[in-house]
């Protein structure tokens, strides 16, 4: 069983009769009952429809961990807001629900949909333990014609929490959901001075989204230039698909994240570990897209990075080099912030591959379209893998593409005929299919353990050893079970 620190917050409210509730139905009412409102009180929005809305969600008071102020839709998905209109929090121990944002936009370039963060970008009052839930933004996009640059949700702060929120449409440039972190006067591009940000992003649905280029990303946590910051932000259970050309799905850009029981179906990219160090991914669920050969699994770039107990089917990007089930990348000589660094000392441990086309497993591949000379990654591990087969039985489950990297191969599996010194060769009795997934029994090795168990120590995570190597169907999340509730 999985036990989290309670610093990523799931909010309890506890009602008492002291408490008040104010219904308004524009955001100058807002602002009144916000003067009135003191910890434990709700604002209910009344149902309509509402055009440009610029909602300042800034109360006189704080709410309390167990009592927070809540704004929230008198009936969730039946208060819908377009044109311009926007949501942005301010303050401690805040929570809005039930709000649905959809129709026609006309935001300008750079302004978030919702924003933990106030409206005048004043980066000292930006919220903390604040919660977003239950909402919706949907087809609220302007178009990639019109090069503006924006996110459904942009967080800033602290300790904040977005979950069960539904997201689809998106067609122009932008993450759907981004992690900012705060850079104060003397910040230094890269280094990890910035605060750490502690936020939650769990059982959210990510639909349709596409755009031409880069900058098209489901998930963003952090940008290059923060991309030395100790973010310790958990991303689980989120349910991605249709994610449309780009190929970072989920992007991460800063340090010290972790990526677990993310459920990826149908998209043209990965999961990437992109910028910073010491982050970890497990336990998540990706399914490839037939459709073309643009499907990813995990790519891993900078150093010291942990995959582990990924179960990784069907992926198709053989002819992309940077597009595999697992790949782990070479870096730049004498890279730039916004550049790659070597993939060293990463560890990718217990994955199970399925049906994939091409190489399984890539090492030392470089982003050669950029033309610069390449340094290989050093110290790589790979052990416990499981390479159950490939298209036709013909691509070699493994490949190195630079004489130049150290690794190690140890005590990995596959089920085709190749003799590769690391990899074993299983016969099909040795395979399980429990709930339609491939196992078998792996041993985990007790440094690793040992290494493992510490390192997931260090976010408040505590994790058996099972979990390590066997995967958990239940960490599978389904459509149904994701997103805004009252969205059928």
């Amino acid at each position: 069983m999985i036990r989290i620190a309670l610093f990523f917050i799931t909010f309890s409210v506890s009602f008492n009769c002291l408490a008040n509730q104010f219904f308004i139905s524009s955001n100058q009412e807002l602002q009144k009952a916000l003067n009135k409102v003191k910890a434990g009180d709700t604002i209910v929005w009344k149902n309509g429809i509402y055009k440009n809305e610029r909602i300042l969600f800034y109360p006189s008071h704080n709410g309390k961990e167990k009592s927070p102020i809540i704004l929230r839709a008198e009936t969730p998905g039946n208060v819908i807001f377009y044109g311009n209109s926007q949501l942005f929090l301010s303050g401690d121990y805040l929570q809005v629900e039930g709000f649905k944002f959809e129709g026609d936009c006309t935001l300008s370039n750079g302004e978030p949909v919702i924003s933990f963060s106030p409206e005048s970008s004043n980066k000292y009052d930006l919220p903390n333990h604040c919660r977003v839930t239950n909402c919706a933004i949907i087809n609220y996009s302007v178009t990639e014609e019109s090069g503006k640059n924006n996110n459904y949700v942009a967080l800033g702060g602290t300790y904040n929490e977005l979950d069960h929120c539904s997201f689809s449409g998106k067609i122009n440039k932008g993450p759907t959901v981004v992690v900012n972190y705060f850079e104060n006067e003397n910040y230094i591009k890269g280094s990890d001075q910035a605060p750490s940000t502690y936020h939650h992003i769990h059982h959210n649905y990510f639909g349709y989204r596409t755009y031409s280029s880069n900058g098209g990303e489901q998930i963003r946590v952090g940008v290059s230039g923060t991309s030395g910051t100790k973010g310790f932000n958990l991303i689980e259970f989120n349910y991605i698909e249709e994610s449309k050309i780009e190929a970072e799905v989920i992007s991460n850009k800063s340090c010290n994240n972790v990526y677990r029981f993310n459920t990826l179906v149908g998209n043209d990219g990965a999961l990437v570990l992109r910028h910073g160090t010491d982050c970890i991914a497990y336990g998540n669920y990706i399914k490839g897209n037939k459709d073309n050969n643009l499907s990813g699994g995990i790519r891993i770039v900078n150093p010291r990075q942990l995959v582990f107990n990924n179960y990784i089917e069907n992926i198709e990007g053989a002819d992309r080099s940077m597009r595999a089930s697992i790949v782990v990348m070479s870096g730049f000589e004498g890279a730039g912030i916004n550049e790659y660094y070597p993939a060293d000392k990463a560890i990718i441990a217990y994955n199970t591959i399925v049906n994939a086309r091409g190489n399984a497993i890539k090492l030392s591949v470089g982003n050669v379209s950029k033309g610069k000379s390449l340094v290989a990654p050093k110290d790589v591990l790979f052990i416990g893998n499981l390479v159950q087969s490939t298209h036709g039985n013909t691509d070699e489950p493994f490949k190195n593409y630079d004489e130049g990297a150290s690794y190690k191969l140890i005590d990995n599996f596959v089920t085709t005929n190749f003799d590769i010194k690391g990899f074993s060769i299983l016969k099909s009795g040795d395979l399980k299919n429990e709930n339609g997934l491939i196992s078998i029994n792996r041993s985990v090795d007790s440094e690793l353990k040992t290494k493992i168990i510490k390192k997931l120590k260090s976010f408040n995570i505590d994790i058996e050893e099972k979990e390590i190597s066997n995967f958990n169907p239940d960490w599978i999340v389904s459509k149904k079970n994701s997103g805004a509730s009252w969205i059928e």
